[in-house]
C-alpha cells in the first residue's frame, strides 16, 4: 500500500475534522496526482494503491474530503471505503459498472483526448504538439455532407481536386497520411459523416505514428463505438437540387449486464443532380460493430461498406494573361460520368488491462476500395498561332482517360502501455509493433480528344460518356509496399512538466513484381527494381504547466518517404524524402474546461528533394521546400448556449535552394469560424441559430502559367429547434450567393465553389 505524501505511510493519525470544509477547484487529471491534491488542502492522509491510477475526474466546489473524494472517483472503477479508524482508502471496486458510454465527441464541440496522439491516451492538453479533433456534434451542427468538408474547421490545412482525382488534403504544404481508428487506411475519409465519432487531424509529420509517407501530419477518422446508452435516431434530410438523405443510428445493451454492446448506423443519399447539371450524388453506407467492455477488456469488432458516386463539380479555366473565365454553361462531360468508389473495412479494436499498471492495445484492419474514375479532362485553352494570350479559340479539347484501381490495405498497431514510477518521475511507456501491407494495381483506358465548343450561344449536343469512348489500355501498374515497426515511446511527468520521447525503426520495402505497363512504344513494361529502406524516426515533446489553464510546449519530429530512384554515382538508391518539423505552443484549458485554445509557430523543412540529371539519367538530392506559419484553433463552449470553432492560418512557403520555384494553391492567410447559440430565454426555449464564415487570401494558380486564384468570404447560416425528441435543423450555405474559387494548381482547372444551397434536416431520437 502507498500513500501521498509518502511519510503519512509510515503511520495514519485517526482523522480529525472529518466535516472541515474546504473550496476545490481541480480539473481532470492522472487520479494519484488529485488525491495527493485533495490530501494536501485538507490535511487528510489518503491511502491508494499504485503510483499512477486512472484518470479522475473534475472536484469543484466547497466539500469536505470524502465528497472531494467521490467526486474525483465519479466515472472510474474505484471507491472509497473509511475504515473504523476514520482512515480514507481508495481501492478498487468490486462492482460491475456500465462502462460503454457515450462518448463526450457525440456530445459536444470539444473533445479532451486522443489515444493516436501519443498512444499514452493522455489529455491533449498534455501533448507536445497541435492536435485539433473536430466533433461529431461539430459536423451534425454544419450538416456536413463529406469528411473533406470537415477538414475545414482545422488551421494548416490544404486542399487540391484535379478533374482527374478526388480531392486530396496536405498539411502544413506536405502531404499527409490518412487512418481509421488509428491505424494506416488510404481511404478513411471515404465514408459517411453519421458513422463518424471524431476527426483528429494531428500537425506535423507523424512518422512515429505512421511510418513512411507523412510528410505534414496525419488525419485519423474515429467511427463510433457502441454503448450501453439505448440510441435510436433517424435522420431525413433533404436539400437543393432535390438532394435527398435518410439515415439511421442504434446502439444499446445485447446482455442483461450491459457489457455486450452493439451499433449498427446506416444511410443512403441520392441526389437527382448538381449544380451544373450532372447525374448526383450517390452515396450508400453501413457499418455493424460489437463491443464487449468490463473492468478489464475493451474489444470491439467491426465491418464497413461504402458505396459513393460523386459528379463532376463547376470548374472554368485561365487565359494566358492570367484572367479566369467565367464559368462555362454547358456540361463539360456527360451527366453519367463521375467518380465511383467502394469500400470494405473489416477490423478489431483490443484494450486489456493486465494487473493495475500494465495495459495491451492491439488494433486490426483489412480495407478493400475499388475506384472507376470516369471524367473528361481538359487540356487547357487552345490558341491559335501567334494569337494575343487574351485571345482564345472558342474551342477546348477534351481528353476521356478512363481510370480503374484496387487497392487492398492490411494493416495493425499492438503495444503494450506501462505506468511505471520511477521516484519522484511517472512513466507512461509505450512499447509496440506496427505494420502495413499495401497493393495496388491501376489501369488507364485512353480515347482521342473530343473538341468541344466552350461558350456556346445554342444548346449543344450531350458529350458521349467516357466509358463509351475509351478504348485499349493505355497504361497500367501493379505494386506494393510493406512496412514493418518497433517502437518505444515514454511519456515522463515530474510535478509540471511533461517530457515525450519517441523512436521508431521502420523497414519499407518494395516486394518484387512491381510493374508499369505502356501501350506506345511497343507495349513497354518496366519493372522497378526490388527494394528495402530502413529508418530510425527519432521524436521529442516538451510540456510546462504554467497553471491549470495553461500549458506551453515545444516538439522536434521527422517524416521520411522512401524512394526507388537511382543516385549519381553509383551510390544505389536516393537516401528517403525527409521533412523535419520545429515548433513551439501554448495550449489555454479555459472556462472551467469548457474551451480549448491552440496556438503554434513552426517551421517544416524538407530535405533529400530529388532532382534529375538528364545527362547521367540519375537523381541527386538537395534541400528544398521550407513552410513556417502560425496557426491557431479554439473549440468548446464560450457561454451557456454558445458553442464555437475557430481556426487561422498564416503560412509562408520558399524553396531553400531555388528562389524562383513557386508554390500553388496556397493562400497565406485562411480563417474559418462557425458559432452556434441556443436561446436561454423560457419563451425562445428550443430555438437556435448558427453562423459561420469561411475565407482566404489570394493563392497562386500554376507554376507553369503563373496567375492568381481570387481570395474570397464565404458566409453559412442555420436556424435549429428542438422539442422533446425532435430537431429540425434549417441551413443555407454561401449565404450571399457570391462566386468563389476552390486553390488548384493549374491553369486548366479552377473549381468553381457552389453557389446558394439549402438543407432541411429533421432528427427523431425514439429512445
Amino acid at each position: 500500500m502507498n500513500a501521498l505524501p509518502g511519510a503519512w505511510a509510515q503511520q495514519i493519525p485517526a482523522a480529525t475534522g472529518a466535516a472541515a470544509m474546504h473550496d476545490y477547484d481541480l480539473k481532470p487529471g492522472p487520479l494519484a496526482r488529485t488525491l495527493d491534491e485533495i490530501a494536501r488542502i485538507s490535511g487528510r492522509p489518503i491511502v491508494f494503491d499504485g503510483a499512477d491510477l486512472a484518470g479522475a475526474s473534475a472536484v469543484n466546489g466547497k466539500l469536505d474530503a470524502e465528497a472531494a473524494i467521490r467526486q474525483a472517483l465519479a466515472g472510474t472503477k474505484h471507491e472509497l471505503i473509511v475504515d473504523g479508524m476514520g482512515t480514507l482508502v481508495v481501492t478498487r471496486s468490486t462492482r460491475v459498472e456500465i462502462v460503454a458510454k457515450r462518448d463526450q465527441a457525440e456530445t459536444e464541440f470539444k473533445a479532451d483526448r486522443s489515444d493516436t496522439s501519443t498512444r499514452s491516451g493522455t489529455s491533449l492538453h498534455l501533448v507536445p504538439g497541435s492536435v485539433t479533433l473536430i466533433t461529431s456534434k461539430v459536423l451534425e451542427s454544419q450538416q456536413a455532407t463529406d469528411l473533406t468538408e470537415a477538414l475545414r474547421n482545422v488551421s494548416g490545412m490544404s486542399f487540391n481536386k484535379t478533374p482527374q482525382s478526388t480531392t486530396t488534403f496536405g498539411i502544413r504544404g506536405f502531404s499527409a497520411s490518412s487512418d481509421s481508428n488509428g491505424i494506416t487506411d488510404n481511404s478513411a475519409t471515404s465514408r459517411s459523416v453519421f458513422a463518424v465519432e471524431r476527426v483528429e487531424v494531428l500537425k506535423g509529420p507523424q512518422a512515429i505514428l505512421s511510418g513512411g509517407d507523412s510528410l505534414g501530419g496525419a488525419v485519423n477518422v474515429v467511427v463510433k463505438k457502441p454503448q450501453a446508452e439505448t440510441i435510436r435516431d433517424l435522420t431525413l434530410q433533404y436539400g437543393s437540387f432535390d438532394d435527398k438523405t435518410v439515415a439511421g443510428d442504434l446502439s444499446g445493451a445485447i446482455s442483461e449486464d450491459k457489457r455486450f454492446t452493439y451499433r449498427t448506423v446506416a444511410s443512403v443519399q441520392d441526389a437527382r443532380r448538381n449544380e451544373v447539371g450532372m447525374n448526383g450524388k450517390n452515396a450508400k453506407s453501413f457499418m455493424q460493430a460489437l463491443r464487449w467492455k468490463d473492468n478489464a477488456t475493451d474489444f470491439i469488432i467491426s465491418a464497413e461498406y461504402n458505396n459513393d458516386k460523386v459528379p463532376l463539380e463547376r470548374y472554368t479555366l485561365a487565359r494566358r494573361d492570367g484572367v479566369i473565365l467565367p464559368t462555362p454553361q454547358r456540361l463539360l462531360a456527360n451527366p453519367s460520368d463521375g467518380v465511383d468508389t467502394r469500400v470494405r473495412r473489416f477490423g478489431y479494436q483490443l484494450e486489456r488491462k493486465i494487473g493495475d499498471n500494465i495495459v495491451l492495445i492491439s488494433r486490426v484492419q483489412d480495407t478493400h476500395q475499388d475506384l472507376d474514375l470516369r471524367i473528361p479532362s481538359p487540356s487547357g485553352l487552345l490558341y491559335a498561332k501567334g494569337a494575343a494570350p487574351d485571345s482564345p479559340r472558342p474551342d477546348i479539347e477534351l481528353y476521356g482517360e478512363r481510370m480503374m484501381r484496387t487497392e487492398d490495405t492490411l494493416s495493425g498497431d499492438h503495444y503494450l502501455r506501462f505506468n511505471v514510477p520511477t521516484g519522484e518521475l511517472r512513466h507512461k511507456l509505450s512499447v509496440g509493433f506496427n505494420h502495413t501491407n499495401f497493393d495496388q494495381t491501376q489501369t488507364q483506358y485512353g480515347s482521342d480528344a473530343l473538341t468541344i465548343q466552350l461558350y456556346p450561344l445554342t444548346p449543344p449536343p450531350e458529350i458521349p460518356s467516357v466509358r463509351d469512348r475509351t478504348t485499349g489500355k493505355s497504361s497500367g501498374f501493379v505494386n506494393g509496399q510493406r512496412q514493418r515497426a518497433i517502437y518505444v515511446q515514454d511519456l515522463i511527468s515530474y510535478e509540471k512538466w511533461n517530457l515525450l520521447l519517441n523512436l521508431r525503426r521502420n523497414r519499407y520495402a518494395t516486394p518484387e513484381g512491381t510493374t508499369t505497363y505502356y501501350a506506345t512504344p511497343d507495349n513497354f513494361l518496366y519493372h522497378d527494381p526490388e527494394s528495402t529502406t530502413y529508418h530510425t524516426t527519432p521524436g521529442v515533446g516538451l510540456v510546462y504547466q504554467l497553471n491549470d489553464q495553461t500549458s506551453l510546449y515545444g516538439s522536434f519530429a521527422q517524416g521520411f518517404q522512401p524512394s526507388t530512384a537511382l543516385a549519381c554515382g553509383g551510390g544505389g538508391f536516393v537516401p528517403p524524402n525527409l521533412t523535419t518539423n520545429r515548433e513551439v505552443g501554448a495550449k489555454f484549458d479555459l472556462l472551467d474546461s469548457r474551451f480549448t485554445l491552440t496556438t503554434s509557430a513552426f517551421s517544416l523543412q524538407q530535405s533529400n528533394r530529388l532532382q534529375y540529371d538528364l545527362i547521367n539519367d540519375c537523381y541527386n538530392v538537395r534541400k528544398a521546400q521550407r513552410t513556417e506559419g502560425v496557426e491557431v484553433d479554439a473549440q468548446g463552449r464560450l457561454l451557456p448556449g454558445l458553442e464555437a470553432i475557430f481556426n487561422y492560418t498564416y503560412t509562408k512557403i520558399k524553396d531553400t535552394g531555388d528562389a524562383t520555384t513557386l508554390f500553388p494553391g496556397q493562400p497565406k492567410h485562411k480563417a474559418n469560424l462557425w458559432a452556434v447559440y441556443k436561446f436561454q430565454r423560457a419563451d425562445l426555449k428550443g430555438l437556435g441559430v448558427g453562423v459561420g464564415v469561411s475565407a482566404n487570401s489570394s493563392s497562386l494558380g500554376s507554376p507553369y502559367l503563373p496567375f492568381m486564384v481570387p481570395g474570397g468570404a464565404q458566409v453559412d447560416a442555420s436556424l435549429y429547434y428542438t422539442s422533446g425528441r425532435w430537431n429540425a435543423t434549417l441551413g443555407v450555405k454561401n449565404v450571399l450567393d457570391r462566386t468563389l474559387y476552390g486553390t488548384t494548381s493549374a491553369e486548366t482547372f479552377v473549381p468553381v465553389l457552389p453557389g446558394r444551397v439549402y438543407a432541411l434536416t429533421v432528427k427523431r431520437s425514439f429512445q
